[in-house]
């Protein structure tokens, strides 16, 4: 617990922090100010603390000045003397009011009104964070591998090991890199919705991974051919409308 404290009387400062640091061991005086203008230029640049020690009657103002002239919205504990501005004070992000001359019951009593609230406060913002946690939608991951039945048995097919992806006679074969070929229950537009963004369909037969091309070449007729890594397999063809599209993602 982060505390600064605002007091222009140097002994009362100092029995001030030698009454917090007694009644409360977890706490650190980070700052010592004595006035208005010293608190505004070290709010302006410095860390916010946790809590705010802050007497009324500073002797270059009102302590109420350093609160009513910023955005600090760290809470305050209030000290003085006189009592007819208890009510001001609770308008000025003051959490309590003390009092002079104080002692360790009433400092300790003020920082235990500070640890209620606070832990209030982080109970509020853990309760939301699970709210926001629970309406987050599922993370959706993409299979690696396509199981493929062959009678009663099951081989699993990595994606990246895919080739290429043809219909023929309305059957979907996979062809990989190795030259396998599996027939495989799914169409081809299923495919291309599973297999991702490193497959690209280069037709309606055909749905090419981006590994699997080894040279593309451009034709008078303003086409491209696309010749593939795998033997003994056909060159595809990339009409001019496909052209722009397959080339950028061939680059991406």
């Amino acid at each position: 617990m982060r505390i600064v404290i605002i007091e222009d009387e140097h002994y009362t400062a100092g029995y001030l922090k030698e009454m917090i640091l007694q009644v409360a061991p977890d706490a650190e005086v980070i700052k010592m100010l004595s006035g208005v203008t010293e608190a505004k230029a070290y709010f302006n640049v410095s860390i916010i603390p946790d809590l705010i020690f802050c007497d009324i009657h500073l002797a270059d103002g009102s302590g109420f000045d350093i609160f009513s002239q910023s955005k600090i919205t760290t809470p305050v504990i209030f000290v003085t003397a006189y009592d007819q501005y208890a009510l001001q004070a609770f308008k000025a992000n003051g959490i309590d009011y003390i009092l002079k001359p104080f002692n360790g019951q009433s400092i300790l009593e003020a920082i235990n009104k500070f640890r209620v609230m606070y832990a209030s406060r982080t109970k509020d913002l853990h309760y939301y964070g699970s709210i926001i946690e629970s309406i987050k939608p599922p993370v959706v991951r993409e299979p690696s591998s396509l199981l493929i039945k062959f009678g009663e048995k099951i081989k699993p097919v990595k994606i990246k090991d895919i080739a290429f992806i043809r219909t023929e006679n309305k059957w979907v074969h996979l062809v990989t890199f190795q030259n396998e070929m599996f027939v495989y229950n799914k169409t081809l537009e299923e495919m291309e919705k599973t297999c991702g963004e490193s497959f690209y369909r280069v037709n309606r037969q055909v749905l090419l991974n981006r590994e699997a091309i080894g040279e593309v070449l451009q034709t008078y007729s303003r086409k491209l051919l696309v010749q593939l890594k795998v033997n003994n397999t056909p060159t595809l063809e990339i009409n001019k409308t496909k052209m722009s599209h397959f080339l950028t993602w061939l680059s991406a």
